[in-house]
């Protein structure tokens, strides 16, 4: 904590004063009673207190606007000008189990721990007051809040959401679900990462796996490439992808395939496909700890399938958005994969999250999306 990691396991509690309802503030001291901050409080879960203020702050609609408005000066200076981004990144903002995406003038809110769900009234009156939309979806979907004892729903918490929002992003005209979409209906972290793969996609055949609504597609046509084959297993992710392929004059060479992409994959390995350029950037394959060996597992066989198939002198983006996958850990999995497809590459780059999305030094679990780039030999 003293470093700045605002997570109180429970295991590190010696005693609690009182009876603290789960979702209530409580003081932290260390074992000598010295004051070290605020926090919600929920016995039920592992983590069992987080952080909201170092001082002696009331926990009331001023600190909470505060937060906000220097989240969105933060945007304002990282990410001007764009219409899709995220404004709140949990604790990276001080307000730890939240996180808000801006699709133009509409919002996405995560209330993913019961302290945050608590103080949803509060977290309402701030967005109003500081960012005023005209429709807030309210995403309370999310595993995580299994966790913390909360329910699973989803839907317009106030005003206005279209069924689908159109915004333009890195030059393109698309759709965001913010309603049926996965997450909270763009996975906005990828913005910059998309511009790898548009910048080595000249006169190249793509296979881009994992589409989903066909961005990293796009990029690939706007860089020059002769066709892309893109594959999803979602039916309406591709016919979102499609619907702004359509919106982009860009579907003469964008062909769309539904499928599992990692039986796509290897059906077209075992068909001697061969790209110039392969994309892969899946969901999150290691959803715990306690299956990340599984996960590395598929990640390898994934990435060994793609290498593959990459020709010579063509290149691989490939990512992974699980946080237990740690950097180091990753690129053995990928050194693995090469190994086993008997194909050497060079490392060209290795990105994460875009800036909107930013990690703080003292919690390394704020860090979790993984970019490289390869370029086979």
């Amino acid at each position: 904590m003293r470093a700045g990691h605002p997570w109180i396991f429970s295991n590190e509690v010696a005693e609690v004063e009182g009876a603290p309802n789960d979702g209530d503030v409580v003081d932290v001291v260390d074992s000598r009673g010295a004051f070290l901050g605020r926090a919600y409080y929920n016995r039920r879960s592992l983590i069992c207190a987080r952080i909201l203020t170092r001082g002696r702050d009331e926990i009331d609609l001023d600190l909470f606007v505060r937060r906000l408005e220097r989240a969105l000066e933060f945007r304002r200076a990282v990410a001007p000008d764009v219409e899709a981004l995220r404004l709140v990144h949990g604790e990276a903002d001080q307000l730890p189990g939240l996180v808000v995406d801006r699709n133009r003038d509409y919002l996405s809110v995560q209330l993913l721990t019961l302290g945050m769900e608590a103080r949803s009234d509060l977290v309402r009156q701030a967005i109003e007051r500081v960012l005023a939309p005209r429709g807030v979806v309210r995403v309370a979907d999310s595993p995580m809040r299994k966790l913390e004892g909360l329910p699973l729903e989803r839907g317009i918490w106030w005003g206005e959401v279209p069924d689908r929002v159109e915004l333009s992003e890195n030059g393109f005209q698309i759709e965001a679900d913010l309603l049926q979409g996965q997450k909270t209906g763009l996975f906005l972290d990828q913005r910059e990462n998309r511009k790898l793969a548009e910048a080595r996609a000249a006169d190249r055949r793509v296979l881009d796996l994992f589409s989903y609504q066909g961005e990293w597609a796009l990029h690939a046509v706007r860089g020059g490439a002769r066709e892309v084959l893109a594959v999803d297993s979602s039916a309406p992710a591709l016919a979102a992808a499609r619907r702004n392929a359509e919106r982009n004059a860009m579907t003469e060479r964008i062909g769309f395939l539904q499928d599992d992409a990692f039986d796509a994959a290897r059906r077209l390995e075992r068909q001697g496909e061969r790209f110039g350029l392969v994309i892969v950037d899946p969901p999150a394959l290691v959803k715990s700890r306690d299956h990340l060996a599984a996960g590395a597992r598929a990640y390898r066989e994934l990435n060994r399938a793609a290498m593959t198939m990459v020709e010579e002198g063509g290149f691989l983006v490939t990512c992974s958005c699980s946080h237990h996958l740690e950097d180091a850990l990753f690129e053995q999995v990928l050194r693995e994969a090469a190994r086993a497809a008997h194909r050497p590459f060079r490392l060209l780059e290795w990105r994460g999250e875009a800036p909107d999305h930013p990690r703080l030094l003292a919690v390394p679990e704020t860090h979790y999306l993984k970019c490289a780039v390869l370029q086979s030999m």
